[in-house]
């Protein structure tokens, strides 16, 4: 293992089991986090809602904020 700390390690491992993967990319545009981030860096991420979410994972538009 390169230099890793144990939290990275376990991280990397825990993600594996989900079936995920750690990067220090930002997430792809039209992916549902990216959809995510741009609309809290137009809005704010204090606006954001789990129906934002919801809305971003079932590829629907995300609503303004109210």
């Amino acid at each position: 293992m390169d230099d890793m700390s144990p939290q990275e390690v376990g991280a990397r491992f825990g993600a594996m089991i989900l079936g995920a993967e750690l990067s220090e990319e930002p997430p792809p545009p039209d992916s549902p986090l990216g959809r995510v981030r741009a609309w809290g860096e137009q809005y704010g991420t204090e606006k954001l809602t789990p129906e934002h979410v919801q809305a971003a994972i079932e590829g629907q538009p995300l609503p303004p904020p109210e």
